[in-house]
């Protein structure tokens, strides 16, 4: 008789791939065409649909997959049906979570937008994310973004340095303060908008991303960096969109490093959507705060 839960669930009818210590398949329970948006684990058989944001006990998912009536019909099931093996002590997750950062960090903003108004962002955009300079700490002579969470509390920081960097110096464009792996940005003001239009675009920075919002192209996830986080990636699944464009920085004129990593991150997300939804789309200059917003309409526009 069948014995693990691999075997079981392949007899329900679900094909399964195989992702360490889970699988990953197509929901059969609903119409879907993504292989990989149910996770089920191997050692408890708690599974989770991030398309619907729901989950639960392996008894729970053999019910809905059988439409049975509840979850002592389906027990009553496994055990007419399969010899089980001993079920395992269910080990919790662990679960990185950010450090948050008190809101005292944000009372010496300068509400100063000159920085970015020089660079053709508006007040009326910038009013939405609530940044602003500090001169002083560890963020001295930056424009600070806040980076708040699903309940606004400060998870961290992102600064981008308002003077000309000397040639060969180690000060970075962007500094960041926090857990950036953990940050979902600027999911507090277009999640809706994400899962309305069904497109996602990934980019760099916060200045990426503003230089879009200004063109009226707001369906954007920062990465803030060249990887795309396991957070990012959940989202992604929660989404389940469309179409995922990568347009991390057109590096091609100076180090690469953006289109590698634009090709590091393609391959990621090709472990959990379909070819057909992710493709690769570099800006036309370096970044999209090297292009105007005539040039980003024109990107936008042969992108979709």
């Amino acid at each position: 008789m069948i014995q693990n839960l691999g075997e079981i669930l392949t007899e329900l009818g679900y094909n399964l791939r195989d992702y360490g210590k889970e699988y990953r398949t197509r929901p059969i329970y609903r119409e879907s065409d993504n292989d990989t948006i149910l996770t089920i684990e191997k050692s408890t058989g708690k599974w989770f649909d991030f398309k619907l944001n729901q989950g639960g006990s392996f008894e729970d998912l053999v019910k809905r997959t059988l439409k049975l009536s509840d979850k002592e019909e389906a027990q009553k099931y496994l055990s007419q049906n399969f010899q089980m093996n001993e079920s395992k002590t269910e080990q919790k997750p662990l679960v990185k979570k950010s450090k948050l950062l008190s809101k005292d960090a944000l009372k010496n903003l300068i509400p100063d937008n000159s920085y970015w108004l020089d660079r053709g962002i508006s007040n009326t955009t910038l009013s939405i994310f609530e940044g602003g300079v500090l001169l002083g700490g560890r963020m001295k002579n930056r424009y600070v973004f806040p980076i708040f969470d699903c309940s606004k509390k400060l998870a961290g920081m992102s600064g981008r340095y308002l003077h000309d960097i000397p040639k060969n110096s180690k000060i970075p464009k962007w500094k960041h303060i926090g857990n950036k792996a953990t940050w979902k940005y600027p999911l507090q003001v277009n999640f809706k908008i994400l899962k309305n239009i069904k497109k996602v675009i990934l980019v760099e920075s916060v200045g990426d991303m503003l230089a879009l919002w200004e063109a009226g192209i707001k369906n954007v996830i920062v990465t803030f960096g060249l990887d795309a986080s396991v957070e990012i990636l959940n989202i992604l699944l929660k989404i389940d969109p469309d179409k995922i464009y990568i347009s991390l920085n057109n590096d091609a004129s100076n180090n690469n490093a953006g289109n590698i990593a634009a090709s590091k991150v393609e391959k990621k997300l090709l472990k959990y959507f379909n070819r057909n939804q992710v493709s690769i789309k570099f800006p036309e200059l370096n970044d999209f705060g090297d292009m105007s917003t005539t040039q980003i309409h024109e990107w936008h526009a042969s992108t979709l």
